[in-house]
């Protein structure tokens, strides 16, 4: 319709409306441009809210995750102070179920992965601008790729070697007696023992000749106070982040109003 009277304007020379045709409709591409625009802003900053909104639950998740590894850390580590404590003293303040029991206990590992999804999702799919404070996105991205989380991987010499030496039947009755997972969360428990004095006694006396096993275990208590000094510091990290990921979602919701 448009073009339709423009050519009508120009057969009469009617430049006047000629130019006010040429008007309406530049300025009629212009207010649909900005309309276009407007919904594609609206539609990023919706995206980008939500994506924020997630990191922040992945954080919670992360948070948690870190108060269990801290926990299970500091168990496992009692359990090989108390091996050592035997082993250094000569004492015999544990019965022998209750010494094998510690020694396998001490074997256990807790490892740890970010839970970074969704940071991964948006890196991969190229739109990490989505976060818009430039600070935070890179104060995430040194989150997620912190190199000392390598430590938080460790499986010890000293869980191959007492394993290798604990008799197989006594190792699954600990596993189906004495621990207990969801799959994310594990738990050690106390349980009485399933064979005789003198059969323990045997592997006691095996596991306690072995100064290089004590060797190993000292070493695996030590990477286990570092994991945990780890742990605390990043979750500190994750607390601060998720902070400030709150601001950013208050700010973008101010700007969307």
């Amino acid at each position: 319709m448009i073009l339709r009277r423009l050519t009508k304007h120009v057969k009469e020379q009617n430049w006047f409306a000629v130019a006010l045709d040429f008007v309406i409709v530049v300025v009629g591409v212009f207010i649909g441009i900005q309309v276009s625009n407007w919904n594609a802003a609206r539609a990023d900053q919706a995206r980008s809210m939500q994506y924020l909104e997630r990191i922040s639950a992945d954080l919670s998740e992360d948070i948690s995750t870190y108060g269990n590894r801290i926990q299970f850390w500091r168990q496992v580590s009692d359990y090989g102070l108390a091996v050592l404590d035997e082993a250094d003293a000569g004492g015999t303040s544990l019965g022998a179920w209750e010494l094998l029991l510690a020694y396998f206990q001490a074997s256990q590992v807790a490892e740890f992965e970010p839970s970074n999804s969704t940071f991964e999702e948006l890196k991969s799919a190229g739109e990490l601008g989505l976060i818009r404070d430039a600070k935070l996105r890179s104060e995430l991205a040194q989150y997620y790729t912190y190199s000392g989380i390598e430590s938080l991987r460790e499986r010890p010499r000293y869980r191959e070697h007492v394993r290798g030496i604990i008799p197989a039947r006594m190792q699954l009755y600990i596993w189906s007696d004495c621990y207990q997972t969801d799959g994310s969360m594990q738990t050690l428990k106390a349980c009485p023992s399933p064979a005789q004095q003198p059969e323990i006694r045997v592997v006691i006396d095996r596991l306690q000749s072995s100064e290089a096993l004590h060797e190993e275990l000292r070493y695996w208590i030590s990477s286990l106070k570092v994991a945990g000094l780890i742990v605390t510091d990043h979750t500190q990290n994750a607390r601060d982040l998720q902070a400030a990921l709150t601001a950013q979602i208050d700010l973008q919701r101010g700007d969307a109003q």
